[in-house]
């Protein structure tokens, strides 16, 4: 099985563990923790990703580290993937876990393109217009794109809505390049 199969099986696997469990919320919150903190410590993770370190020992830290602050359910599949060397795919397992988590709850995911960060009233406002217009609870993926020069990209439910400066000026030159000439009489 490649490394992202893995990832997505081990992610349906912790997500059905924390369904049983009603741990979910917390198992998300769980691993964004660890992912924040191995990638955040490079000791840490240089240790982790250490093939010399026997697994036992692998074990240990990320009992020592996670044991009292995640889910046991966390712990056992975090500590499995440092254990087979998995260590760099944490990401994946957080990122498939949370898509599979808002996939079973009806969550939309709305990926929204802006030239500069979103504050939290215009985000609060944008969430709510595109949960009232697909009729779902929304969560937003934000990215931050100075090349779009102004504006709001907006891809949610296969619809791309494009209100970029990038792409009203991309519509001018496409217009003009296509214009007729005129001008004789």
């Amino acid at each position: 099985m490649r490394t992202s199969e893995t990832s997505q099986t081990l992610a349906r696997v912790l997500f059905e563990l924390a369904t049983l469990a009603g741990t979910v919320d917390a198992v998300d919150a769980d691993l964004a923790s660890v992912v924040k903190a191995v990638r955040g410590h490079v000791d840490l993770h240089q240790a982790l990703t250490d093939t010399s370190l026997p697994a036992e020992k692998k074990r240990d830290i990320m009992r020592d580290l996670f044991g009292e602050s995640v889910a046991p359910e966390t712990l056992a599949i975090v500590t499995l993937m440092v254990e087979r060397g998995m260590t760099d795919s944490l990401g994946d397992l957080a990122r498939v876990f949370g898509e599979t988590a808002e996939a079973e709850r009806g969550i939309v995911v709305a990926e929204v393109t802006t030239a500069i960060e979103l504050d939290d009233a215009l985000r609060a406002k944008l969430t709510k217009q595109i949960s009232d217009a697909v009729g779902r609870p929304v969560n937003l993926r934000e990215r931050v794109d100075g090349s779009i020069i102004g504006g709001i990209r907006i891809n949610v439910t296969g619809r791309v809505l494009d209100g970029t400066v990038t792409s009203q000026l991309q519509g001018v030159r496409q217009a003009l390049t296509t214009a007729r000439q005129g001008g004789e009489a």
